[in-house]
């Protein structure tokens, strides 16, 4: 058993640490030079630290990362809070920690990467890589496993069709020092919608949405990020970028397998795309550890498991950013009156802390 895996994101990383921890050997392999810094990915849930203690890395986590104790609805001058419970019986329903220092976490534990060779392609049943010296390999490998991002190499290769939408809106995202915002909370305003997350080292990060066939407004510009009580400044990090969700036909072909962005692109809503794919990592690492007569058999319940749960969270991401971008207009008392109907409802708010845990979805196999 030898599997190649293309990507040494938080993905490619699980899953190495994953196939080393059950002794089988891999290759870890990454197009860029050296690993990027910045981030996109933030929320870690509680469904992943289970995942992240079996590799022996969840404490080391917790140690940077900062707890979310609930979440803050602001309605001009009102602000109503609902606190999470605590649904996990080890550990927080999310951290927060950028994908950054996530990822240095998880190359540390293992052998680095393999930098600077790119897939580009499969020849007779191997992968095509391309060495920053301009030498090419042809690899040989059991399986194949594209971790490389949304847009994959690995898949572009099998030719699969990556079905499904993008959004007309777009999202400004700044990170920034801000006053008015409560650390330890997850921080909603709806119109305009804001959404705020607080950052180890004292940033935040705020995301808001640019309306449909709108200019994105200048670099570094704080304007878009400005609600009643809430007063960004000084950012250190902004961006602006279009949103879809897609999802492919099938998670692997004969023994080529996508996971994580490579096989399912979800709105940054929720917090939920580096989770999943995460997730799928460590729960392939178990069913190529299937033993030889069994693999196949393992690896095609994988794919069939996971393509469903995918499903499932991009419908639930979907409501949910299709809400953000919606122009509540007239009726935008009506849904603060809403939300803040929900943020008092107990039952709806353990529901919300279920989601933001990663607890309605399927338990982490051994």
């Amino acid at each position: 058993m030898s599997v190649l895996i293309v990507g040494a994101g938080p993905v490619g990383l699980v899953l190495a640490l994953s196939l080393r921890q059950r002794g089988i050997p891999y290759r870890l392999t990454d197009k860029a030079a050296e690993r990027l810094p910045w981030s996109r990915a933030l929320g870690i849930q509680a469904r992943s630290l289970e995942m992240l203690d079996r590799l022996g890395l969840a404490q080391r986590i917790l140690e940077e990362a900062l707890p979310i104790h609930g979440a803050c609805l602001h309605l001009g001058r009102r602000v109503v809070r609902a606190r999470f419970r605590g649904m996990h019986p080890r550990f927080p329903s999310m951290v927060i920690l950028p994908q950054a220092r996530t990822e240095a976490i998880l190359e540390a534990a293992g052998p680095p990467p393999e930098r600077g060779v790119a897939f580009e392609g499969l020849r007779e049943g191997r992968a095509v890589l391309r060495h920053a010296d301009g030498r090419e390999e042809l690899a040989e490998a059991e399986w194949i496993v594209g971790c490389d991002g949304a847009h994959s190499a690995v898949r572009h290769a099998l030719g699969d069709p990556f079905r499904g939408k993008r959004y007309d809106a777009r999202l400004v995202l700044t990170d920034a020092h801000v006053e008015g915002l409560e650390p330890g909370f997850l921080h909603v305003a709806v119109s305009p919608p804001l959404l705020g997350f607080g950052l180890p080292g004292g940033l935040w990060r705020l995301v808001t949405t640019v309306p449909e066939g709108a200019p994105p407004p200048p670099e570094n510009d704080m304007a878009p990020f400005r609600r009643r009580g809430i007063a960004p400044h000084d950012p250190v990090w902004w961006s602006a970028f279009g949103i879809s969700q897609r999802q492919v036909a099938s998670m692997r072909k004969g023994r080529v397998v996508l996971a994580g962005d490579a096989a399912h692109v979800h709105s940054p809503a929720g917090g939920q795309g580096m989770n999943i794919g995460m997730q799928d990592a460590w729960s392939l690492a178990s069913a190529l550890a299937a033993g030889p007569d069994a693999v196949e058999a393992a690896v095609e319940a994988w794919a069939l498991q996971r393509h469903a749960v995918a499903r499932r969270v991009l419908r639930a991401t979907d409501r949910t950013t299709r809400a953000m971008l919606t122009a509540p207009g007239f009726l935008a008392p009506l849904r603060g009156a809403l939300l803040a109907l929900a943020f008092r409802t107990p039952p709806l708010v353990r529901r919300f802390e279920a989601e933001t845990a990663g607890l309605r979805y399927p338990p982490i196999p051994d």
